[in-house]
């Protein structure tokens, strides 16, 4: 998980992210938790939240999504990354239960 989330951070312009942290979920837990979309099924996922400078160059668009949090959600049966976001702050996971740093 370690590296999937420093490939993804240096992916968007964060070489050293730093608080990585995860905790054990579901997508439907998870994403109730930090965004109003509900997805179909509800896969096991692990959670991984870390800080930094990241940026996401979006066509059409003059300046970078810039944001100082990183969200991923890896499906916990195939590891494949499922979801992920920048935003400006961290998200509250505590009603997911207790992270645990990476």
């Amino acid at each position: 998980m370690t590296a999937t989330a420093r490939q993804l951070a240096g992916a968007h312009q964060e070489q050293n992210p730093k608080n990585l942290r995860y905790i054990a979920s579901t997508r439907q837990a998870t994403l109730a938790a930090t965004t109003p979309s509900r997805p179909v099924g509800d896969a096991s996922v692990y959670v991984i939240q870390m800080e930094g400078d990241f940026q996401r160059h979006v066509r059409h668009a003059k300046e970078p999504l810039r944001g100082t949090s990183m969200l991923i959600l890896i499906d916990a049966e195939t590891g494949q990354v499922t979801d992920w976001s920048i935003s400006a702050q961290p998200f509250d996971l505590r009603e997911l239960g207790q992270t645990v740093p990476l």
